[in-house]
């Protein structure tokens, strides 16, 4: 591969991969790309409580669709090729990436990226027969079919090898498009830093060069309440490894996007401004939590209707932790702002101004204090996967759409590891400044109740 990088694996041209009766994935052709020979040294790099967070959790992953109207040959002789170059250029700052995590050789309750010389990302070819405007679209669309544009991560132990912690695919809709996928493992970083990568290895492959490198420097999280200890023994050593495997939705799933416009989202923040305290600002992002967290319960009826609903929301803590945290700061360094609600509350007729008041006073909160209760949170990395428990994944802050290899602004992104968790997806609207994009992977059924309470109350602002 030259001065991509050496290849570890023989690579297996124009593999089939049967998705249903269709449509079908060929792989091309499978790369292993490192930082360019010579330009990172070995290093390791100490995981902290912020990390083991995520270690049993696995991957994060992202696809983004892209028009491109190139043929086949095309695509191999012109498009792999920079694409393989550009992101060799990225990994050399982000090269943690391309290592491993594995048990610290310096303590026995210790874990660590390693990083050497000639280790390697993978880097998938492979062109597939599904319909890309189908997929790119916002409508419901079958969430199995979604899988094929997707790297899995290849398999690994803490305890042999180490675990990989990036693998990356691009796959072609000939004359249509294409599709960058990436699966990131969240103990290595979180969405801020695969994105602040991603922005690299595109701007690079469009010609604009590396951005700002990234602070790599995991001494900047301090840990004087010794939450790696309680994080350890509460959440890492009482989650099996089958929590990392690749999860499949059920047949039925599927994957929709919901858009909260400009104009709603000024309207849901006057209803809540409305409903009592003038002190409140309603932020964007808390009106469209609120919003959704209200539709999520109503298309969940009678299943919760007499339970405490809780909702969690990670938030980048790099502004708020006590000194500050670089805003390119490698690694993960997000915590979270929980609330919860009497689902008869979020029932009545100003239920989403009642659950505007209590996101935001758990946004404050945070603020606050990113690390107030953090002793508690392996209580509640058990109950999240609960019908009445609603996270989140990603942020508008990410501003994905202006990710740009050279092909122009993708016309979807879709963060499809949330299938695992019952999430939703947020990201910034692709259509005008000031709106919020929401993904959801739910069931048909559930999903026709969600879109039916989504699209009715906002009906209302008519």
């Amino acid at each position: 591969m030259g001065p991509v990088g050496a290849s570890n694996l023989k690579p297996r041209e124009f593999t089939t991969i049967k998705v249903s009766m269709s449509p079908e994935l060929r792989v091309i052709k499978r790369y292993e790309v490192s930082p360019p020979p010579g330009t990172v040294d070995d290093s390791t790099l100490s995981l902290t409580y912020l990390d083991l967070l995520w270690l049993k959790n696995g991957s994060v992953e992202r696809v983004f669709f892209y028009p491109l109207a190139v043929s086949v040959s095309h695509f191999i002789d012109s498009v792999v090729p920079t694409l393989k170059s550009s992101l060799s250029a990225a990994l050399r700052h982000f090269y943690p990436l391309a290592g491993k995590i594995r048990s610290s050789a310096a303590s026995s309750d210790g874990y660590e990226i390693h990083y050497a010389d000639g280790d390697s990302v993978p880097f998938t070819v492979a062109e597939y027969s599904g319909d890309f405007d189908d997929l790119s679209s916002d409508h419901p669309r079958l969430f199995n079919d979604m899988l094929p544009l997707l790297p899995e991560l290849p398999e690994s132990s803490i305890d042999n090898n180490g675990i990989r912690l990036l693998a990356l695919q691009a796959t072609l809709f000939p004359e249509r498009g294409v599709a960058v996928g990436i699966s990131v493992h969240h103990s290595a970083c979180d969405g801020s830093s695969s994105t602040r990568f991603l922005s690299a290895w595109a701007s690079a492959c469009a010609g604009a060069g590396v951005m700002v490198p990234p602070v790599i420097d995991r001494s900047m999280i301090t840990d004087p309440d010794d939450l790696y200890s309680v994080f350890l023994n509460g959440i890492v050593r009482r989650q099996s490894n089958t929590s990392m495997m690749h999860l499949k939705a059920p047949p039925d799933a599927v994957l929709q996007s919901f858009t909260i416009g400009k104009y709603h989202i000024q309207k849901l923040k006057e209803l809540v401004a409305q409903s009592g305290d003038l002190s409140f600002r309603c932020s964007t992002v808390v009106a469209a939590f609120a919003y959704v967290w209200v539709c999520h319960f109503k298309a969940r009826l009678p299943e919760i209707s007499n339970k405490c609903i809780l909702m969690a929301m990670a938030g980048d803590c790099r502004p708020w932790l006590k000194p500050p945290v670089p805003a390119a700061f490698f690694g993960n360094c997000i915590t979270f702002a929980f609330t919860e609600a009497k689902a008869c509350d979020l029932e009545k007729e100003n239920g989403v101004a009642a659950a505007a008041r209590l996101i935001g006073k758990a946004v404050q909160v945070f603020k606050e204090n990113p690390l107030k209760d953090a002793k508690h949170w392996p209580g509640g990395f058990k109950i999240e996967k609960e019908p009445d428990f609603l996270t989140v994944a990603g942020s508008p802050t990410f501003k994905v759409y202006n990710l740009d290899f050279g092909w122009g602004r993708p016309k979807k992104v879709e963060i499809t590891s949330i299938a695992k968790t019952g999430a939703i997806s947020v990201a910034e609207s692709r259509q005008e400044e000031g709106g919020v994009e929401i993904g959801l992977v739910r069931p048909k059924a559930e999903m026709q109740l969600f879109e039916k309470h989504f699209y009715d109350g906002l009906k209302m602002f008519e």
